[in-house]
C-alpha cells in the first residue's frame, strides 16, 4: 500500500478520534512502527508519549491527547469551565486533574494531582472526560477571585447548567476535606444557594434504600450507641459490629453554629468509645449517591481489616 493511501487512512482515523491518535490505535489499524516513525513530526505530531495529534495542535486537541496519555484524568478548572460554557476568560493553557502521580510534562498543559476525584465528579462531553459543573465550580474556588466565581456560579444556575443542590452536595464534600477554596464556597452557598431542608424521615428512607441497594449490610437505623444516656445520643444509623456511626443531616449544610457544636459533641462522644462517624447531608444523598456509597464502603472495609488484624 502506498504512502498516500496510508496517510488517507490516518486522516480518516484521526477524524473519528478528535484528531488525536495513540500508537496502539495506529498499530491496530495496520500501520506499522516504521511508518509511524517516518511520519513523526510531520503528519503525526507528538504531544505525549505514544500519543499524536494530526493537524493543528489546538487547546482542544491538546486536551484530548493528554487524556489519552493519562486515562485516570479529566479536563478541569478553567478548561472544564469553558467546555461547559461558563463565562471564563479564554486561554491557551489546558488544565487537567489526575489521581495518579505523573512526571509527564507537556507544553501548554497544567497537570494537577488530587486524591479525590470520584465518579460523581466526572462527566463526558463529545468523548472528552471533564469535571462536572459542580466540581469545576469547587475547583475554581481555589484559583479565581470570589467576585468572578460568584458571577460564574450565578450564570451556571440561571442557565440551568447545574442545580443548586448539586453544587451544595459537591461543596459539602469539598469543605469536609478542608480543601483550598472551602471558605469561598461555604460563603457563596450561604448567600446564594439557600434551599429548604429535607424532612428527616424522608432522608432516612432514601439513605436506607441507598445502602440496601449497594449491599452494605449490617446497618441499623435509629441506633442507641453505648453513650446513649436515655435522653440523647441516639444516632441516625450505625454498623455496630464495626463501630461506625452514620449521621444524616437534613438541615442546610451551613446550619447554625449551635447545631454544629452539638454535631461535634456527638462526634467526640463516638471517638471516646472507639467509634467513628460518617456524616452526610441530604444534598449528598440525593445528588451524589455513588460517592456516599464509595466512602461508606471504603471506611467499612478499613474497619473490617483493622478488626481482623487486632
Amino acid at each position: 500500500m502506498d504512502r498516500r493511501s496510508v496517510d488517507a487512512r490516518i486522516i480518516a482515523l484521526a477524524g473519528a478520534n478528535g484528531m488525536v491518535l495513540t500508537a496502539g490505535q495506529l498499530t491496530k489499524a495496520g500501520i506499522g512502527h516504521h511508518y509511524i516513525e517516518s511520519r513523526r513530526g510531520g503528519m503525526l505530531i507528538p504531544v505525549a508519549r505514544g500519543v499524536y495529534a494530526v493537524g493543528e495542535v489546538t487547546p482542544a486537541v491538546r486536551l484530548r491527547a493528554v487524556l489519552a496519555a493519562m486515562p485516570v484524568s479529566a479536563g478541569s478548572h478553567t478548561t472544564a469551565g469553558r467546555s461547559h460554557g461558563l463565562p471564563l476568560r479564554p486561554g491557551d493553557v489546558v488544565d487537567v486533574t489526575t489521581t495518579r502521580r505523573t512526571k509527564l510534562v507537556i507544553d501548554g498543559v497544567r497537570i494537577r494531582t488530587t486524591t479525590w476525584l470520584p465518579h460523581d465528579d466526572v462527566t463526558t462531553i463529545e468523548g472528552v472526560r471533564l469535571t462536572t459543573v459542580a466540581r469545576t465550580l469547587c475547583d475554581l474556588a481555589a484559583v479565581v477571585a470570589r467576585g468572578r466565581l460568584q458571577h460564574v456560579l450565578e450564570v451556571a444556575i440561571a442557565t440551568q447548567k447545574v442545580a443548586a443542590g448539586e453544587v451544595q452536595a459537591c461543596a459539602a464534600a469539598w469543605c469536609r476535606r478542608g480543601r483550598a477554596g472551602s471558605g469561598v464556597i461555604r460563603a457563596l452557598d450561604h448567600e446564594l444557594l439557600d434551599d429548604e431542608p429535607m424532612a428527616a424521615s424522608e432522608l432516612e428512607r432514601r439513605a436506607a434504600r441507598l445502602l440496601r441497594e449497594a449491599g452494605l449490610e449490617g446497618w441499623q437505623a435509629q441506633y442507641r450507641p453505648p453513650w446513649y444516656d436515655g435522653l440523647r445520643g441516639i444516632v441516625d444509623g450505625a454498623w455496630p459490629e464495626l463501630k461506625v456511626v452514620l449521621e444524616l443531616d437534613g438541615r442546610r449544610w451551613h446550619a447554625t453554629a449551635q447545631a454544629q457544636v452539638e454535631d461535634r459533641r456527638r462526634d467526640r462522644a463516638a471517638i471516646a468509645h472507639g467509634w467513628i462517624t460518617l456524616r452526610f447531608g441530604w444534598q449528598e444523598i440525593v445528588h451524589r449517591p455513588a460517592s456516599v456509597v464509595d466512602e461508606c464502603r471504603l471506611v467499612l472495609r478499613a474497619r473490617r481489616r483493622a478488626a481482623a488484624a487486632g
